[in-house]
């Protein structure tokens, strides 16, 4: 199984924004109500962020929303990139899809791809994918009647197919059940059968947890190769036969001796990473306490906004150095063929290094300072509840909230979700006190 399906759609971001890019000039900045009505028609790309969102009409260009209820019943020509609770689909969508959130339900045409990180994605009968799905998070439902034109790539605890994927299936979950068609070959790892073989419900998920293991239907058609991996075979679970057969290859479970060895592992790279958080928290508190606090009170202020607006963030980010990189180089190409190579070589020097000290600034703000404004988020919020006499001190917010933050983080799956939104919203805070600080820059001088 290629192990990049694991953090591959971390960069849904990335892909979306790349793939159409922000106007110049919002057509739609935020309605009254959130809504774009069945009779409105809009000709440019649109930002909506409200708590619930609802588009019922026609928007020609790329559409970005951010809400707890997103639904979108219209028409959008470009891509969709929206982040929510929860988040429908029955109209219809002429580009690709990134998600980020905790529920997606997809009841309509999709032309382009679906990439998302998130709790579930279900795709209802209606939905039909142009291109591919890929998927990281919780679980994947694919319902009858629902298809998918390319392949589905997904690393999630469970994945169910109902429906029909035109190509190959590429999965690494606990439990996978197959009973629809697919059209090339699956390749799967997946953990060992449960003992048990009882499903469960996650509180407040309402998400019906499927056992583990391996389960082929007898309706199911596979037009391919099956090829799994797991500690033990599971032929009997595989009631139909796969046109191109059945590989089984044996993973070897060497967890029990090794028990020692990755606790002292796992303890380490905690450490490793409280530490690290603490000494940039520690020079954070040092060299710039106000501003920590004012990238602070800009994430509790808008939350959700902030983490809207760290996908934008983080996609522009990344894109924007490897469109710049491209021009560097298109630069000293040219250069060398106009001056005989006299100038092409500075701008490849001054450019790459320039490109190269901001890429690493911004990553650390990514990787790092981004952690460090939510974790003072989180700290001044459980002082002021608990502790009043100590949430206004210099160090003791932050100091608590690396440690709530630094153990969430390791727990599998649900640390990555709080990571990634840490993320988004320590990156979102950092865009909105830039733009109020610009903001107060423009505003002229007051007339003596």
């Amino acid at each position: 199984m290629k192990r990049w399906l694991r953090w591959l759609v971390a960069l849904v971001a990335v892909l979306v924004v790349g793939m159409g890019g922000v106007g110049a000039a919002y057509a739609l900045e935020r309605q009254d109500d959130g809504r774009i009505e069945a009779d409105e028609v809009i000709d440019d790309d649109v930002l909506i962020s409200w708590e619930t969102v609802v588009v019922d009409g026609t928007i020609n260009g790329d559409l970005f929303a951010s809400g707890n209820t997103v639904v979108i019943n219209g028409v959008v020509s470009g891509n969709l990139l929206v982040n929510g609770d929860v988040v429908t689909l029955n109209g219809q969508v002429n580009g690709s899809v990134g998600m980020a959130g905790k529920t997606f339900v997809v009841n309509g045409p999709v032309t382009g791809s679906i990439y998302m990180a998130g709790v579930e994605l279900v795709l209802d009968p209606a939905a039909a994918v142009g291109r591919n799905v890929i998927f990281t998070g919780m679980a994947v439902l694919t319902k009858e009647g629902s298809a998918i034109s390319r392949d589905l790539l997904a690393s999630c605890a469970q994945v169910q197919l109902e429906g029909t994927v035109g190509r190959h299936v590429e999965v690494d979950a606990a439990g996978l059940d197959i009973d629809g068609t697919i059209g090339g070959d699956v390749e799967a790892r997946v953990e060992s059968p449960d003992a048990e073989g009882m499903p469960f419900v996650l509180p407040g998920l309402g998400l019906a947890m499927i056992p583990s293991g391996l389960r082929v239907a007898e309706d199911a058609v596979i037009g391919g190769t099956l090829t799994y991996r797991s500690a033990v075979e599971q032929a009997d679970a595989i009631r139909s036969a796969p046109a191109g057969g059945v590989v089984y290859e044996q993973v070897v479970d060497s967890a029990a001796p090794e028990v020692g060895v990755r606790v002292r592992n796992w303890v380490t790279g905690r450490l490793r990473d409280m530490i690290t958080l603490f000494v940039l928290g520690g020079l954070a508190i040092w060299r710039a306490p106000v501003l920590l606090r004012r990238l602070a009170d800009h994430a509790r202020a808008a939350l959700l906004p902030a983490a809207g607006w760290g996908i934008v963030v983080l996609g522009v980010g990344y894109v924007g150095a490897g469109v710049l990189g491209i021009s560097i180089f298109l630069l000293g190409i040219l250069l060398a063929i106009v001056t005989l190579g006299g100038l092409a070589a500075a701008a490849f020097g001054v450019g790459l290094s320039g490109l190269a000290t901001a890429f690493a600034l911004f990553t650390l703000l990514t990787a790092y300072g981004s952690k460090l404004v939510v974790a003072q988020v989180v700290g001044q919020a459980l002082l002021e509840r608990f502790a009043p006499a100590y949430a206004d001190h210099r160090a003791w917010p932050l100091l608590l909230g690396l440690v709530i933050y630094v153990p969430l983080r390791s727990i599998p799956i649900f640390g990555w979700a709080i990571g990634a939104l840490a993320t988004l919203v320590g990156l979102g805070a950092m865009w909105l006190a830039f733009r109020a600080w610009h903001g107060t820059r423009q505003q002229p001088a007051p007339e003596s």
